[in-house]
C-alpha cells in the first residue's frame, strides 16, 4: 500500500516503451530530478511523457510518408521547369494505323424543277375569276437551228437592194424595203429556197406582179416577186433548190430581178439572216 502523506516511501517509476523510438526513462520522477515541479502523484508526470513521445513519434513518420511520396526533388525551380515536367508526364496521342473518323451525314436528294404550265383559259372554281392568258412572246428574227436556214434562190447571187430603209426607186420617198432585189437577167430560173407547201402561186394586187409563197412549217415563209413565169400551183410540195419559175419584172418593177422576201409568223425579216 502506498502512503498518501508526502513524506512516506516513493514510488519507483517505471519506463514506458515506445516503437520504433527511445524515449527517456526515469528511475524516480522527482522535481529535483526532472527540473519540473511536480503536478501530482506520480500518474500526471507520466502522461506529460508520453503525450510528448507520442507527438515526436507522429512528427518522423509523417516525414517519411511525405519524403517517400515526393520523389526526387527538380534540379531547377520556377514556372520553366513546373512546364518541363507538366509535359514530360503528359504522352503524346496518335492515331493508330488505319484509324478514321465518321459522322452523320443527312440524305440529299434532287429533282426535276416544275415544268412551266401552258397559258390556257382553266375553269374557275366557284365564286373565283378565271385566269387570264399570258401572250406568248414574239417570236425570234433569227432562226433557232441550222436545219432551219435557207438556201439561194438563185444560182448566182448579187444584192442591189438590201432590207432596210430606203427611197422608192418608183416614187422616190422613203419606204421599208421588205427584202432582198436580188439581180436576175429575164427569165432567170428561181429556185425554192427550201422543203414546203406552195401556199400562194399568181397574181399579186400589191406591186409584187406574179408571185410564188412557200411555206416551210413553223411560222416560216419564203416569197419570190417580179416572175415572168410560174412553173407551180398552190399545194404543191416542192423540195430545197427546186425550180419555181423565171425572173421578170411584173408589177411594180423598173427592170429584170428577183425579189426575195422572208416571213417569220407572218413579218417580213431580213432575208439574210437566214440564209
Amino acid at each position: 500500500m502506498t502512503s498518501s502523506s508526502p513524506h512516506g516511501r516513493r514510488r519507483k517509476s517505471t519506463s514506458v516503451p515506445f516503437p520504433r523510438a527511445s524515449a527517456p526513462t526515469t528511475s524516480r520522477a522527482t522535481p529535483q530530478h526532472r527540473g519540473v515541479p511536480a503536478a501530482g502523484p506520480g500518474g500526471s508526470r507520466r502522461k506529460q511523457i508520453t503525450a510528448a513521445a507520442t507527438l515526436s513519434v507522429a512528427a518522423m513518420l509523417t516525414a517519411a510518408l511525405t519524403a517517400a511520396h515526393a520523389g526526387p526533388a527538380p534540379t531547377g525551380t520556377g514556372p520553366a521547369v513546373q512546364t518541363a515536367a507538366t509535359k514530360a508526364s503528359i504522352a503524346p496521342v496518335q492515331a493508330s494505323a488505319g484509324a478514321s473518323i465518321s459522322y452523320e451525314r443527312p440524305a440529299v436528294t434532287t429533282e426535276q424543277a416544275p415544268l412551266p404550265v401552258p397559258a390556257k383559259t382553266q375553269v374557275a372554281a366557284a365564286g373565283t375569276a378565271a385566269p387570264k392568258a399570258v401572250a406568248a412572246a414574239p417570236a425570234a428574227a433569227a432562226p433557232a437551228a441550222s436545219s432551219a436556214r435557207l438556201g439561194a434562190p438563185l444560182a448566182s447571187m448579187s444584192v442591189t437592194s438590201p432590207f432596210g430603209i430606203r427611197s422608192s426607186p418608183i416614187s422616190g420617198s422613203g419606204e421599208l424595203h421588205t427584202g432582198l432585189d436580188l439581180v436576175a437577167a429575164c427569165q432567170t430560173a428561181v429556185f425554192a429556197a427550201g422543203a414546203g407547201t406552195v401556199v400562194e402561186a399568181g397574181w399579186s394586187a400589191y406591186g409584187g406582179g406574179n408571185r410564188i409563197v412557200v411555206d416551210h412549217g413553223n411560222g416560216l415563209k419564203s416569197t419570190y416577186n417580179h416572175l415572168a413565169s410560174i412553173e407551180t400551183s398552190v399545194g404543191a410540195a416542192v423540195a430545197a433548190g427546186q425550180r419555181l419559175a423565171a425572173a421578170g419584172t411584173t408589177g411594180a418593177s423598173t427592170g429584170c430581178h428577183l425579189h426575195f422576201e422572208v416571213l417569220l409568223n407572218g413579218q417580213t425579216v431580213n432575208p439574210q439572216g437566214w440564209m
